[in-house]
């Protein structure tokens, strides 16, 4: 109000401009252009105005003079200062009247409420504040004075002091009878009678509006909001819930705005745009399955070629190229024959038998040495591999005695003539040579292998027992290992020689079986789950589709109920500690702890029997051989890794990858490079070394590097060029 009344007298004092509006009041003449009547209202309404804007209080300086409009128009002038401003506060307070809802006049001054807030004067400088109604508590902001309302005075304030209601206007709504009464009120004030003496309304009486049930208290700063949304009652409510809300309540609701947006705002990175992703799907399968395919991590190790598992032999570059070349050489001996027995089978004809096979049953085609070049490189192995395998049949051969066998004990004594020899040596010389393709008609070992298959044949019995001599422990095994030799045999050549011999074996086998399923050291003895696989192995090279050798369905259903009785508990090593579901671990014997040998071994014979590669049992067993009992250098046991092998080589995929380069990692540097023992692997690449000697472990681990097509792969079909 004083820059308004300064912009209109710049040139006179505030007590000049006191003076002036007292004489204009009172029609008396005044300094400077005198003021009509209707230009009088005008600036009084104005000041009017500026007095009653919501920050008025805020806006008004304490240096400024009051105008007493009571004096001016029924005193005479006060004669000091203090009672002009006095006068002048009681003309504001009656002012403000206007938009009041109650006052209380106390000891410390006026008290006007006004919507949620307490207008009065500081006691110590007159200076305005501004008391919020739920703290009761000021402070001035001239002089840092202190003012605190008592509880009596609030509740005087908010409930006890009388209020004047509009006139009611039954045909009129709510907003119209504010807009009316407000209109009246600004022309009663603005509308003095000209020449009298008294003004025509009493500025100083109050006008307060009580809540009723047709007219509700409305602060003139509510009416001016609703003036401006059109009469709509939902902007007064969302003001008014705005002004009661606690301010830390907003900041909380914006806050937690702020962060759920955030929460949905996915930043992608390219990095990983082409990693494999899960989906989830929302139908609901009645079938129990442990969660799809299996997924194995990586092996740090990853094979290449043939120099980087060379240089993987902690050898020079210079060194293991000249190794790598030596192995070539040592992997031709076993592709060429220049004097063979009998003319080999059409090209084509074999090729189809491998990529065309109508069933899973036992193969034996891929040995042959026209396609074994291509199907190694195919299935992961390398000319490494195949040179160790011509190492290892060297030695074989090297230590075979004169009547054809091999002993499993006295092997260095083979150059003497009468050096006994046994079964279970036989066996396993003639496994890997068979395996390598190596018969009595083709291969550079052909006359090695008729005369190790003469003397199998010639130590049988006529019921086809085929253990000769070996009556404890290992008889049943080496029963097993020479029944595979001999269908084998006859299944590679289709010699007829053989097709009596191989019957009987497998008579033999059927006949020893336990009534609960299983094979153990003596026929008719409760098996166990070691002996158990050779006799399953070799009833499996039985049913070969060029053999035509008759079983009982029988004797494989027993074998498969025994199995369930070997089944064992087992769980995973990794913090989870899940539990693999029933059947895809496995026991020596019903009731002991799980294995992973002994898990191998039975996977293998339950591939066999037909569980196929999307069984969950077979893929929570695979997951289990490779997380928690990957081989490694601290635990070697090749009799594990040989079953274990041709298990992860028909499953295929991931896991096969990381054991084959587990094998080539492991088992190619033990074999021995020079002396009388090269080419052949010691006894300690497994617990029962010592017990089945050289023989033994050369046997296993040539057998573990013809794993490639020594038996095709039971779940897929090869492609060949």
């Amino acid at each position: 109000m004083r820059n308004f009344l300064s912009q209109t007298h710049p040139a006179s004092s505030t007590s000049n401009l006191n003076q002036n509006a007292s004489r204009i009041l009172r029609g008396g003449p005044r300094t400077g252009a005198s003021f009509g009547e209707t230009e009088l209202r005008l600036r009084i309404d104005q000041c009017s105005q500026l007095i009653r804007r919501p920050h008025g209080w805020a806006d008004l300086p304490s240096s400024m003079p009051f105008v007493s409009l009571q004096s001016l128009v029924g005193e005479e002038e006060p004669k000091s200062i203090e009672l002009k401003q006095l006068a002048a506060e009681e003309a504001i307070d009656a002012d403000l009247s206007e938009t009041a809802s109650h006052k209380l006049m106390t000891d410390r001054g006026l008290f006007t409420l006004t919507g949620d807030n307490l207008l009065c004067r500081c006691p110590a400088c007159h200076a305005p504040l501004t008391l919020r109604t739920w703290l009761g508590l000021a402070d001035c902001w001239r002089c840092h004075a202190s003012i605190e309302l008592t509880s009596q005075e609030l509740a005087s304030v908010t409930l006890e002091l009388p209020s004047k209601t509009l006139p009611e206007n039954k045909t009129a709504s709510p907003t119209t009878d504010r807009r009316k009464t407000a209109a009246m009120k600004s022309a009663q004030i603005a509308a003095p009678s000209v020449g009298s003496d008294d003004l025509p309304i009493d500025v100083s009486a109050s006008i307060e509006l009580s809540p009723t049930v047709d007219n509700i208290d409305i602060d003139p700063r509510e009416l001016e909001w609703e003036v401006l949304a059109g009469g709509s009652l939902l902007p007064r409510l969302a003001r008014r819930g705005y002004e009661m809300t606690p301010a830390w309540l907003v900041s909380l609701v914006l806050h937690l705005v702020l962060l759920l947006i955030l929460a949905l705002i996915i930043l992608r990175d390219s990095s990983t745009a082409n990693l494999p992703r899960i989906v989830l799907s929302s139908s609901i399968s009645l079938d129990r399955e442990l969660g799809g395919d299996v997924r194995i991590e990586p092996s740090d190790y990853e094979l290449q070629d043939d120099l980087s598992v060379a240089s993987m032999m902690r050898v020079g570059e210079a060194e293991a190229r000249d190794l790598l070349e030596k192995a070539r050489q040592d992997a031709r001996e076993l592709i060429e024959d220049l004097r063979p027995e009998v003319i080999l089978p059409e090209l084509t004809t074999i090729k189809e038998n491998i990529t065309n096979r109508p069933d899973h049953l036992m193969s034996f085609a891929a040995r042959d040495p026209r396609v074994r070049a291509e199907i190694v490189t195919k299935e992961g192995g390398t000319t490494l591999t195949e040179a160790a395998v011509a190492r290892g049949l060297r030695w074989l051969v090297s230590v075979q005695n004169k009547d054809g066998s091999w002993s499993l004990a006295n092997y260095d004594k083979h150059s003497d003539p009468r050096n006994p020899g046994d079964v279970m040596g036989t066996a396993l010389a003639l496994l890997p040579l068979l395996g390598a393709g190596q018969t009595h008609e083709y291969g550079i070992y052909r006359d090695n292998v008729a005369a190790g298959l003469a003397w199998l044949i010639e130590n049988q019995l006529e019921n086809g027992d085929l253990r000769a001599g070996f009556r404890e422990e290992a008889g049943m095994y080496a029963h097993g290992q020479a029944a595979i030799v001999l269908c084998e045999a006859l299944a590679m050549t289709g010699d007829e020689r053989f097709r009596i011999p191989a019957q009987r074996a497998i008579e033999f086998i059927e006949n020893a079986q336990h009534a609960q399923g299983g094979w153990r050291y003596r026929p008719g003895e409760p098996g166990d789950t070691s002996v158990f696989g050779w006799q399953m192995m070799a009833l499996q090279s039985a049913r070969s589709t060029n053999l035509s050798l008759t079983g009982q369905d029988s004797t494989l259903r027993l074998a498969d109920y025994f199995l369930d009785q070997v089944i064992a508990p087992a769980k995973y090593n990794d913090r989870r500690q899940l539990a693999l579901p029933r059947g895809a671990a496995y026991a020596y014997l019903p009731g002991r702890p799980a294995t992973a040998p002994m898990t191998a071994e039975a996977i293998l014979c339950r591939m066999y029997l037909g569980w196929n590669r999307q069984d969950p049992r077979i893929a929570a067993a695979v997951k289990w051989l490779i997380a928690d009992h990957l081989p490694n250098e601290k635990e070697y046991n090749v009799y594990y890794w040989y079953y274990g092998t041709q298990v992860m080589h028909h499953h295929g995929g991931q896991p096969w990858e990381i054991w084959n380069a587990k094998m080539q990692e492991l088992l190619l540097p033990k074999q021995i490079k020079q002396g009388k023992f090269a080419g052949s692997w010691d006894t300690s690449i497994c617990p029962w070394g010592k017990r089945g000697g050289r023989i033994y472990t050369t046997s296993l681990a040539c057998c573990i590097f013809e794993v490639y097509y020594r038996h095709l792969p039971l779940f897929e079909q090869l492609t060949l060029d």
